[in-house]
């Protein structure tokens, strides 16, 4: 950033100034100069405060390292795995017996006449009043798969909420590899915009020069004037984008300061594997379709549940009386038996039941083909995409080869007096689309790569890539 301060210095102040030694020029066109240029260079200066707050290098594998520790959104999904993983765990017992103490303070009297016995007529009036206690149980032997079916398919809501949770982090990799790529791509356009300005100034210095040996057009020291404080407006342009993208990723890590990329953008120029070979791996790696897959198990099972209602249930229970003081001469002490429940009627229509669970099924295996072909275009897209960015990067080389010199045959021409000040100000501007144009491709490149990574369920492969890499873009 030392590079843009003081650019001011084209329309020197004090006599002393190398520029000014001994030379005269209008002194109202060098007072609106120097205001102009004052006014950038105190806007270029304020840049400064930013710098004291970057922190310290921060490679994109330690960022995604970061993110997973701190985003708000995995934290919610390990949360949604842990929800099901509790509740298939508290399901587990469902096919054993279950077992209870059962206590109550009875108040109450029975009365009867009990006649035609052997000891003629006999009057009973009893005292029921009193505690009891017993230690129940029930069995559920047969329940129609009912049983069964709901710990498979709560096994199954983990299985959908890991995949979920992969998903997740997938969507994050995605987002992070935009945002500090991002971040990397700002930088490379501030660093062109500042090589802009610096050539802009020796320019403009030339033409001051030129001009006060009267070898220059007032014109053409004009032009050169005006395109100084263009390429300054085009710097300060591109260090407000640095900032917001530097800011977006300090808030996406949740970090106390705007942290300062290392890992630069990168072009790998050897073909990827065939697009066939990363079809294959989406339809087995895709966290979307095994939260599919495990909808479908979850479909499955609730078909089992519903047609458990059309079969009986046999179950055993027994009772064991803790408590016999208390006890009439019906009460027993102890209890077991086995009994059979089969409903005739239900307040529910259990055939739609069935019907109901049938077309969840139906629903969800539809579904899983609409994301099956969604996916598939998501890779055939994005693959096509790392091509054509891969291809641009390679062709901008000429273009790059072709700006640099026609630059430098343009500022020679220029000192000749074979160039204006216009023809030099096109070319370096050339030079700075060519430069800017191959950062844009090498960040399309990453991004398009990155997308293509998601779409295919292998995101965590991202970091081998950026060391395969055979060009690196560093400003």
């Amino acid at each position: 950033m030392n590079s843009t301060r003081n650019r001011g210095a084209a329309c020197p102040s004090a006599p002393t100034s190398p520029v000014m030694h001994g030379l005269r020029l209008n002194i109202a066109a060098c007072r609106r100069r120097s205001l102009h240029a004052g006014l950038l260079v105190a806007l270029l200066g304020s840049l400064t405060g930013v710098d004291s707050a970057v922190s310290a290098t921060l490679s994109y594998e330690d960022a995604r390292t970061t993110l997973r520790n701190v985003s708000d959104l995995r934290k919610a999904s390990e949360a949604g795995v842990d929800k099901n993983e509790y509740e298939a765990h508290a399901a587990d017992a469902l096919g054993m017996p279950d077992l209870s103490v059962n206590a109550t303070q009875i108040f109450g009297v029975k009365t009867a006449t009990i006649t035609g016995t052997p000891l003629g007529t006999i009057d009973i009036d009893q005292n029921l009043n009193g505690p009891r206690m017993s230690l129940n149980s029930t069995w559920a032997i047969y329940t129609g798969g009912r049983i069964r079916a709901t710990q498979r398919a709560l096994a199954a809501g983990v299985s959908q909420a890991r995949a979920e949770l992969v998903g997740t982090e997938d969507a994050l990799d995605l987002q992070l590899a935009q945002t500090y790529f991002g971040l990397e791509l700002a930088n490379d356009i501030e660093h062109t915009r500042s090589s802009v300005l610096d050539l802009a100034d020796r320019q403009l210095q030339r033409a001051v020069r030129f001009e006060q040996q009267g070898t220059l057009a007032k014109v053409e020291r004009l032009n050169a004037q005006v395109a100084r404080d263009e390429a300054a407006r085009n710097l300060v342009e591109a260090q407000r984008d640095r900032e917001i993208a530097a800011t977006r990723l300090q808030r996406l890590l949740h970090l106390d300061a705007a942290p300062e990329p290392s890992t630069p953008l990168f072009v790998i120029t050897d073909a990827l594997k065939p697009l066939t070979e990363w079809l294959s791996m989406a339809e087995r790696q895709s966290p979307v379709l095994a939260a599919f897959d495990a909808k479908k198990d979850q479909a499955r099972e609730g078909i089992v549940i519903a047609d458990s209602r059309w079969k009986p249930q046999v179950f055993a229970f027994g009772s064991y009386a803790l408590v016999k003081h208390y006890q009439t001469i019906v009460e027993p002490d102890w209890i077991a038996g086995v009994g059979i429940n089969f409903p005739l009627f239900s307040h529910e229509d259990r055939a739609s039941k069935v019907s109901a669970a049938h077309e969840t099924l139906r629903q969800v295996e539809e579904l899983e083909e609409e994301a099956r072909i969604t996916i598939d275009t998501a890779v055939e897209t994005t693959y096509r995409k790392v091509e054509q960015a891969r291809e641009q990067f390679n062709l901008l080389d000429s273009t790059l080869a072709l700006a640099h010199e026609n630059l430098r045959l343009r500022e020679r021409g220029f000192e000749e007096g074979q160039a204006t000040s216009i023809d030099v100000n096109d070319a370096r501007n050339a030079l700075a689309r060519a430069e800017t144009e191959r950062a844009l491709a090498a960040h399309n490149f990453v991004i398009a790569l990155a997308a293509l990574l998601e779409a295919s369920g292998d995101t965590n492969n991202l970091s081998d890539y950026i060391r395969r890499a055979d060009i690196q873009l560093r400003p």
